[in-house]
């Protein structure tokens, strides 16, 4: 079923309240002071009735321009808007305001409801009706119906249901995926014997009892008890509904308006945001860098300092990027709408939509920031994506967390991943993890510099150790996760970009080549342990005749790298020659005897018993022996 949500806007005492009631039969001031005063101060909520099985709710919202922030929180997230005007009255201060309001959060589809018709004579209709027109000139309310009622006598009512329903027909739908689930909260309260309920419109997604939730900005997880839609138990909502939702786990003081209800885990808490901003054509105020302004979004307000990314100032009908630095953290979504305001005197100057909710912090007039945001705000869905993989990259963001970023399921995301990969211009590490290639290059670049500059210092080494290669990518890319750097690594060898033997990590081209004093020395350190036989020297004495220490050091793990030596620990090796025969003694022991003890391994090998030691203790770290009683038997 596609809901549709429709919303009004218009001066005060215009005849929103009283044309909801004629269309829905129901009244939308429940307040004792709205009653008393005959003007609506909070949001007001109601349900058209129709033969054709669709949801439509409408929200009645203030038109004082004391209770502007009231009506920014019902009139986001709408389908269609029915723009009222008094005819006795025409276009006053709140009906341009809220116009601007409602061009700025991108609805497309509208009416203009011209009420209270009973009261005026033809010739002042016409006129009022020219005004609308030039107001509207060049927008999405051009073309749009102009329809003439009387809530009091009930004049054009049922034609103006004829329309609404014929609009709604063309209304986009809503994606209503639980995974998407958002509602931002207008409303909250204590049921007797419920508990805690939130109120407010599913922008998006779906809910069902039982699930868990969470409410942000913050970790407060809640349990879905009960739902309504309009009044009406239901056991699931869907987008496009006015939904009341009661919680347990959760108390009432713990929510507040202008939190967002929302799937766990979907959204990302935030201090700053990358945003287009556009000023009002009549705004009456300059935006200028650092300017401290209040921001609307969804249901809720928050201060912020406005850095302009491309200008100095904005002047009323200007635009251009920006980064909101804000004073408490928010949960939004890329492609959000938002209305700012002055932050003293309160007075409505523009807005503009979100491109990223969860930016680094930018420098102003970087030419790569200001094209980034540039493919974010009017690039395909393509170019969005691969800037968002391009950007997630440098933080190895998991897919589940972009796709969040991009308004998307999991699944949706990871269409596109394949697509992107397919054209080269994404890596996949992991089934959760995807990477630009432009980022690989980058870690590529970095590798071949450690390795080359390594190479070049220990000419005879086979390559560096794995662990050692792994941090230095690490320190270079920022990365605390080792578990990442290993991701990395991996793609570059089976890319066959690295080479990895025996955990030693070099580039494919490298090869050990032995110059004259390399063979000499090669010799002298060979021969030294042939002729130790089993009683191996340590490292340091055995290179300790050798000028370059460092050289000789490397010659001998070189050495252990191509078999010639047998490294058993990081002090001692054993020519192989040796180690072979010492093998071959303890396999036709433990052939005959089943075990062997120390002392007959040391008699064997006609050595000492700390020599028998370094082998035996070699066998139990390889986990081809253990020591069971006082001697050594096979795994």
């Amino acid at each position: 079923m596609n809901n549709v949500i429709i919303g009004t806007a218009g001066h005060v005492d215009h005849g929103k309240t009283c044309l909801i009631r004629a269309l829905t039969g129901m009244e939308t001031d429940r307040l004792k002071e709205e009653k008393k005063r005959g003007i609506t101060i909070e949001l007001g909520f109601a349900e058209m009735l129709n033969s054709h099985g669709r949801h439509i709710g409408i929200i009645d919202v203030p038109g004082h321009e004391r209770f502007v922030r009231n009506m920014l929180a019902g009139i986001g997230g709408i389908d269609l808007v029915l723009l009222v005007v008094a005819a006795d009255e025409g276009v006053m201060p709140q009906t341009t305001e809220h116009f601007e309001i409602i061009k700025m959060l991108n609805i497309r589809k509208g009416i203009v409801v011209l009420t209270k018709v009973d009261l005026v004579d033809k010739d002042w209709l016409d006129l009022v009706e020219e005004d609308i027109k030039n107001l509207v000139k060049g927008t999405f309310l051009e073309e749009a119906p102009i329809v003439s009622v009387s809530a009091h006598t009930g004049q054009n009512i049922e034609e103006l249901k004829r329309i609404i329903l014929q609009m709604v027909q063309n209304v986009d739908k809503r994606k209503t995926d639980s995974t998407l689930l958002r509602i931002p909260i207008d409303r909250v309260f204590t049921m007797e014997g419920f508990g805690t309920v939130i109120t407010g419109t599913l922008m998006e997604g779906s809910v069902s009892v039982g699930s868990e939730v969470q409410i942000y900005p913050g970790n407060r997880i809640a349990k879905v008890r009960n739902l309504q839609v309009h009044g009406e138990t239901v056991e699931s909502a869907y987008a496009g509904q006015r939904t009341a939702v009661n919680l347990v786990n959760v108390k009432k003081e713990e929510i507040k308006r202008g939190d967002i209800l929302a799937a766990k885990g979907s959204l990302k808490q935030t201090m700053m945001l990358d945003v287009k901003i556009r000023m009002f054509d009549d705004s009456p105020r300059t935006l200028i860098n650092g300017s401290r302004l209040h921001l609307y979004y969804g249901s809720s307000e928050a201060l912020c300092k406005a850095v302009l990314l491309d200008a100095e100032a904005l002047k009323s009908g200007e635009g251009g990027y920006a980064q909101l630095r804000l004073e408490e953290e928010i949960a939004v979504k890329k492609g959000d709408r938002f209305i700012i305001r002055f932050y003293s005197p309160m007075e409505t100057i523009g807005g503009g939509v979100i491109l990223d909710a969860n930016p680094v912090k930018h420098k102003r007039f970087r030419k790569e920031v200001l094209d980034a945001l540039a493919v974010k705000e009017g690039g395909d869905e393509r170019a969005i994506i691969e800037q968002t993989i391009k950007e997630g990259g440098k933080t190895l963001t998991g897919c589940r967390e972009l796709a969040h970023k991009l308004g998307k399921t999991r699944e949706e995301f990871l269409v596109d991943i394949e697509n992107l990969a397919s054209e080269g211009k994404v890596i996949k590490l992991t089934e959760d993890l995807c990477v630009h290639q432009d980022y690989i290059n980058l870690v590529q670049e970095r590798a071949n510099s450690i390795l080359s500059e390594y190479h070049s210092r220990n000419p005879i080494s086979q390559g560096m150790q794995k662990g050692e290669f792994r941090k230095k990518l690490s320190d270079y890319l920022f990365l605390d996760d080792p578990k990442m750097a290993d991701l990395l690594l991996r793609h570059m060898i089976d890319a066959e970009y690295l080479r990895d033997s025996n955990s030693l990590i070099a580039l494919p081209s490298f090869k050990v080549e032995y110059k004259g004093e390399h063979l000499d020395m090669q010799k002298r350190l060979e021969k030294q342990y042939l002729d130790a036989g089993y009683q191996v020297p340590e490292l340091d004495e055995a290179i300790a005749l050798e000028k370059d220490k460092n050289l000789a050091r490397q010659m001998v793990e070189a050495l252990g790298e191509e078999g010639v030596l047998k490294r058993l620990t990081y002090q001692y090796y054993m020519h192989n020659t040796h180690w072979e025969q010492a093998m071959k003694l303890f396999r036709q022991h433990i052939e005959i005897n089943g075990k062997i003890t120390l002392g007959e391994y040391r008699d064997l090998l006609n050595t000492s018993r700390k020599y028998a030691v370094l082998i035996l203790e070699y066998l139990d770290d390889r986990k081809i022996t253990k020591l069971v009683d006082d001697a050594r038997v096979l795994r």
